[in-house]
C-alpha cells in the first residue's frame, strides 16, 4: 500500500508509516470511520431511554457458523431482527412499530469463536395510526427471555428451510434454554460509543498483543470475574487461525439498521421527532483542519517527512483476476 519516510531531527532516526489498508479487520486503520460513526449516531439519537439487547448463539450452533458462515450469519442477524419486531409490536411492550440498530461481533477476548449481536433499541415506536408508542413501563422494556425464546423459533425454523440442519439436529436445540441479556443504558450514550469501538475494528488491537517468542504469541486478556488483565499464550499457527476466522465473507454488513432507523424510513423518523419535539441535527461538513505532524515513537518529537512510497501497481499487490480466471478455465 505504500507509505512515507520520516527523519526525526531530535535523535536522527529515521522511521517509515505505511498507509492506511482501510479493512474492516485491520488493527490499526478505521479510526477515522469509526469517530464519524458515533459522532453521527450521538447527534441524531431520540431523547428517550435506550436498551441493549445481546442474543448469543448456543455452543452447539458454532461449528455451524464456522463451516456456513454466510448463510449462518445472515440467517441469525435477520431472526434476531424479527424477534426484536414481533415482541415489542405486542401491545403488552409497545405495540408499535419499533426501530434500532445490530451489530454482529463473532470474538471472545482470546479470539475465540463467539457469535452474537448487541442491539441498540430506543424504547418508543410508532403505531399504525402514526402516533408514538411508549412502554407501560418507563424503566422496562421485556425480558430477555421472551426474546431468546422468540429468536430460538425463528432461528431453528430457518435453518430447517435452509437445509442447514435437520429436524433431528434441532431436535435437542428446542429444549435447552437460549441466553438475550437486557440492559437499559438510559440516553444510549454509552452503548453507541460501547458498539463504536467496534464498528470499524478487528477482534485485536496492536496495544493488546504483547510479544511473539518461542512460535508463541502473547495477548493481554481481561479476567471477566476479577476484572484484571493477564497475559495468555496462543501458538502463533493458532493465533493466525482464530484472528482469520472473524475476517466476515467479501460484501457482508456487520451493522443493521432497522425499522424507523433504517434510512428508507426517514418519514416515519421525522413524525416521531415531531411528536417528541426534537429537531434533527443539520448536515454539516466538518472544518477542515491542519493535519498534525508525525511524532517520533522514540522521544516523541515532531518529524519530517523525507520520502513517500507509493502504492505498489496491482499486479504486485494481489493476483490478477483475469489471470485467475485463466487459470481456473485451464484447470
Amino acid at each position: 500500500m505504500g507509505g512515507r519516510s520520516y527523519r526525526c531531527g531530535h535523535c536522527e532516526k529515521d522511521h517509515f508509516a505505511w498507509h492506511s489498508c482501510n479493512h474492516r479487520i485491520c488493527p490499526r486503520c478505521g479510526a477515522a470511520d469509526t469517530k464519524a460513526w458515533v459522532a453521527d449516531r450521538l447527534e441524531n439519537r431520540l431523547p428517550v431511554a435506550h436498551y441493549m439487547v445481546t442474543f448469543t448463539l448456543p455452543s452447539q450452533l458454532r461449528p455451524l457458523c464456522r463451516h456456513q458462515a454466510a448463510a449462518f450469519l445472515k440467517l441469525f442477524l435477520a431472526s434476531s431482527a424479527l424477534a426484536i419486531k414481533d415482541v415489542l409490536k405486542e401491545p403488552r411492550h409497545l405495540g408499535g412499530e419499533c426501530g434500532f440498530i445490530g451489530m454482529l461481533q463473532t470474538w471472545t477476548q482470546d479470539l475465540r469463536l463467539h457469535p452474537h449481536i448487541h442491539y441498540i433499541v430506543p424504547a418508543i415506536g410508532i403505531g399504525k395510526d402514526g402516533k408514538i408508542r411508549r412502554p407501560r413501563d418507563p424503566q422496562w422494556l421485556a425480558s430477555g427471555d421472551v426474546f431468546a425464546s422468540r429468536l430460538k423459533t425463528h432461528l431453528l425454523r430457518a435453518l430447517m428451510e435452509e437445509g442447514l440442519l435437520s429436524s433431528s439436529e434441532t431436535r435437542p436445540l428446542w429444549k435447552i434454554d437460549w441466553n438475550c441479556d437486557v440492559k437499559d443504558f438510559g440516553s444510549g450514550t454509552n452503548a453507541i460509543k460501547y458498539l463504536g469501538g467496534y464498528a470499524r475494528r478487528g477482534p485485536i488491537s496492536d496495544s493488546r498483543i504483547l510479544g511473539l517468542r518461542n512460535g508463541m504469541v502473547a495477548i493481554s486478556v481481561k479476567d471477566r470475574d476479577t476484572g484484571e488483565t493477564v497475559p495468555v499464550e496462543i501458538e502463533a499457527v493458532e493465533f493466525v487461525r482464530r484472528y482469520l476466522q472473524h475476517a466476515l465473507p467479501g460484501g457482508f454488513h456487520a451493522i443493521r439498521y432497522h425499522g424507523f432507523l433504517h434510512p428508507r424510513s426517514r418519514k416515519k423518523l421525522a413524525s416521531i421527532r415531531e411528536q417528541l419535539g426534537a429537531k434533527a441535527s443539520p448536515k454539516t461538513k466538518p472544518p477542515e483542519t491542519e493535519q498534525e505532524p508525525m511524532l517520533c515513537p522514540r522521544c516523541r518529537k515532531p518529524m519530517e517527512m523525507t520520502a513517500q512510497l507509493s502504492r505498489a501497481p496491482p499486479w504486485e499487490r494481489t493476483i490478477p483476476r483475469i489471470w485467475l480466471r485463466r487459470q481456473r478455465a485451464a484447470a
